[in-house]
C-alpha cells in the first residue's frame, strides 16, 4: 500500500514517498545483505587499511539509509494524521547527518568491492534526492 491509498487527503507527493519507500526498504535489504554475507568475505581477502576503509564506508551506507527511512517514516505519519506538518517541522524529524552522508565515498572501496561501491553511489543518490524534497516542501 502506497502512502496516497491509506489516506484519501494525502499530499500530492504522497504517490512519490510511497515509490521512495519501496526503493529506500529495497535498498536496506540489499544493504543487510552485503554486510551480513558478503562483507565478511570480502574483508577476509582485504589487508587491513582497506578492511578498516570499507567499514567505514558500509557505515556510512547504513547512516544514510536510517536517515532516509526515518525521514520517509515521518512523512507517511503526516500523511496518515499521525502528527501535524507542523510537528514534522521539529529537528528530530528532520533529515540529519548531511555531512557525514554527503562526504565522498573513499575511490579505494569500489577498487575494492564493486557491490559496496554500488551500493553507495545508489544510497548517495537516493539521499541527495531526499534531501532536495526535504528542502522542496520546507519542512
Amino acid at each position: 500500500m502506497t502512502l496516497s491509498e491509506s489516506s484519501p487527503s494525502a499530499d500530492p507527493v504522497s504517490p512519490f514517498f510511497g515509490r521512495t519507500f519501496d526503493e529506500t526498504m529495497s535498498l536496506l535489504l540489499s544493504a543487510r545483505h552485503y554486510v551480513a554475507n558478503v562483507q565478511p568475505g570480502e574483508a577476509f581477502q582485504a589487508d587491513p587499511d582497506e578492511r578498516l576503509h570499507m567499514n567505514c564506508e558500509a557505515m556510512r551506507l547504513t547512516t544514510r539509509l536510517a536517515q532516509v527511512m526515518a525521514w520517509l517514516l515521518a512523512q507517511k505519519a503526516v500523511a496518515a494524521g499521525e502528527i501535524s506538518r507542523e510537528e514534522v517541522r521539529d529537528e528530530r524529524f528532520r533529515l540529519g547527518a548531511h555531512a557525514l552522508c554527503l562526504a565522498d565515498t573513499d575511490a579505494r572501496v569500489a577498487r575494492s568491492s564493486a557491490r559496496l561501491g554500488d551500493l553507495m553511489l545508489q544510497s548517495r543518490r537516493l539521499f541527495e534526492r531526499v534531501a532536495r524534497l526535504d528542502r522542496q516542501l520546507g519542512i
